[in-house]
This record gives C-alpha cells, sequence and structure tokens, in this order.
C-alpha cells in the first residue's frame, strides 16, 4: 500500500512539472493538456447563435507581448529587457509607469520599493510615490538570466526614446497624485511621433475618457473590464465594449470563447495576460485571442514557429 502512495506522489510531481513548462518532451501529454483546458474553456461560454461567430486571428498570429520586457528572461521593466524582446521578435512589450515624489514617470511595476532591488520583505517599506527618481534608480536592480548586472529603474521618456518598432503596451498604475500621472502622461504622449505604437491601458472608464479626449483617434486605449467587486463582470465588460477601446486586458483565468465573441463583435481586441505554460498559451491562440502577454517569450515565439520572424502589421 505504501509502495502504491509513493508511486502516486510522484507521478502527480512528474505531471505538475510537465504542466509548468518545465518538460515539453511528451507530446501526447501536451496534446491531452491542450485539449483538456479547451474543452473546460469553451464549457464557460454560451453556446454561439450561427452566424455571429467572431472571426479568431489566423493560426500563428496571435501576437506575443513581452510582460515586463519578459521577466523570467531578463531583469523585468528594464531598457535592456526591452529592446531584447525587439530583437528576439516580440511583437510588442508590456510595462507600468507610475510616480514618483519629484513628479518624475518610472517604468516600475510594485507599489513599494525592493523587490527587483533584492531587498528582504521586511526591508520593502517605503512607496515609490515617496522616493525621488533620484533614490529609486540609485540602487541597481538584480540580475536577471543573461543580464550581467548594473541595470536601474528607467523613465517612460527613456522607454520611448530607446524601445523602437515593437508595440509598447504601458500600463497606468494607480498611485499617489493620479491626477498629476495623466497629465504628465498626457503631455508626453503627445509629444511621442509613433503614438500609434502605444497601447495605454486605463484603469477605470474615467480615465479612458479623458485619455481618449486628450490624445485623439491615434492613440490604442485598453481597459481591464475586472473592476473588482463593485460591478459583476459581465456588466462590467459590456460597458467596457460599448466604449469600444482597441482592445481588453484579460486574465487567462476569465477567459473564455464568449468573450472572445463579444469584443470580436464590438471590434475589441482580446489580450490574454499572463501566459507562461505552452499549453494554455495553445489554447489562448485555439480560442481565438489576439494577443498573449508573458513573462517567456523566447519559449512561446519557438512553440507558435515566431523565433525570430515576426509577423507583418
Amino acid at each position: 500500500m505504501l509502495h502504491n502512495e509513493e508511486m502516486a506522489q510522484s507521478e502527480g510531481t512528474a505531471l505538475q512539472r510537465r504542466w509548468r513548462g518545465a518538460s515539453l518532451t511528451s507530446g501526447l501529454f501536451r496534446l491531452a493538456s491542450m485539449l483538456l483546458l479547451v474543452l473546460l474553456l469553451i464549457s464557460s461560454a454560451q453556446v454561439s447563435v450561427p452566424g455571429t461567430e467572431a472571426q479568431s486571428q489566423p493560426a500563428g498570429k496571435t501576437l506575443i507581448i513581452a510582460h515586463r520586457g519578459g521577466a523570467q528572461e531578463s531583469t523585468e521593466n528594464t531598457i535592456g529587457a526591452f529592446q531584447r524582446a525587439a530583437k528576439i521578435g516580440a511583437d510588442g512589450i508590456e510595462t507600468d509607469i507610475r510616480l514618483t515624489r519629484d513628479g518624475v514617470i518610472v517604468v516600475y511595476h510594485d507599489d513599494y520599493f525592493g523587490r527587483v532591488e533584492g531587498l528582504a520583505p521586511p526591508q520593502r517599506t517605503r512607496l515609490v510615490s515617496d522616493l525621488t527618481y533620484s533614490e529609486l534608480s540609485r540602487q541597481p536592480l538584480v540580475p536577471v538570466s543573461e543580464d550581467t548586472g548594473g541595470r536601474h529603474v528607467p523613465t517612460l521618456d527613456d522607454l520611448l526614446a530607446n524601445v523602437k518598432i515593437v508595440l509598447l503596451n504601458i500600463e497606468i498604475k494607480p498611485c499617489a497624485r493620479f491626477g498629476e500621472m495623466i497629465d504628465k502622461t498626457i503631455a508626453t504622449l503627445k509629444r511621442f511621433p509613433e503614438l500609434d505604437r502605444v497601447v495605454l491601458e486605463a484603469h477605470g472608464m474615467k480615465t479612458a475618457e479623458k485619455l481618449r479626449a486628450a490624445l485623439g483617434p491615434r492613440l490604442k486605449l485598453q481597459i481591464n473590464p475586472d473592476f473588482g467587486d463593485s460591478i459583476p463582470y459581465d456588466v462590467s465588460l459590456k460597458q467596457v465594449l460599448k466604449f469600444k477601446p482597441h482592445s481588453i486586458s484579460v486574465s487567462y483565468k476569465k477567459f473564455s470563447r464568449e468573450i472572445v465573441e463579444e469584443a470580436h463583435e464590438a471590434g475589441v481586441e482580446v489580450w490574454v495576460w499572463t501566459v507562461n505554460t505552452p499549453e494554455i498559451a495553445e489554447a489562448m491562440c485555439l480560442l481565438g485571442a489576439d494577443a498573449i502577454k508573458t513573462d517567456r517569450p523566447t519559449a512561446l515565439m519557438s512553440l507558435l514557429g515566431r523565433r525570430n520572424a515576426p509577423p507583418e502589421r
């Protein structure tokens, strides 16, 4: 009996490792996992009325967006990571911006200073909004993968000046003096000659309306319909789609064929986050995702046959 339990535990551990993408040696396991996920996702959607199905992306045309520049493959949210993502053929990068105490828009994900700098959790007590840019950028970031070290927190201006060609999916993080940050972001983007490369994610409808009014139709607006417990997801989704942003940002855990159909019928793209497992990525493609945000762009582009060969846009 004990022998059987040990065997079962061993088999379970092996399956978990394969699901996490650590091993892709078994084609049969990958196919079974993908088909199971597709069935689960499709079962969460309502049956479509014949003739109303939205067209999904052709095979291989789902965009690959390097989440924070590809956080598992390079030091997150750095110019080096973004440039690497463009070089290997990603269609775009995703990043985050917030405001420092002295009014500088910086590329930084967390509310608190310290994680990417290597501080222990008890030391991460200072809000980014309470630091000046000089204080924030003084300490180098902990290098990831091939990064040899010495990278520092960049500004929004650094990003716009140094990351070429690819789409720039920029999420505006809620922070202290949020209105000031929105105004400064608008002023910065008005000076940027390649505004059509920017996919700007706004938190909430009021912010989206202000950005659209200030920057016009060239701006690609993105909205996450998940407004928390204050409003049901299906209700907020309908409100967002009525506004007709360029795209919606949807967690892969909420993603369904029904959402794709509703969005595409409204002329809105569906960008899915954050997908790091090949099996889930395959399912997202099959169900019609327009773009996938991932910390592992190299792995997903290899999966889709896209390494170093981005599609024409």
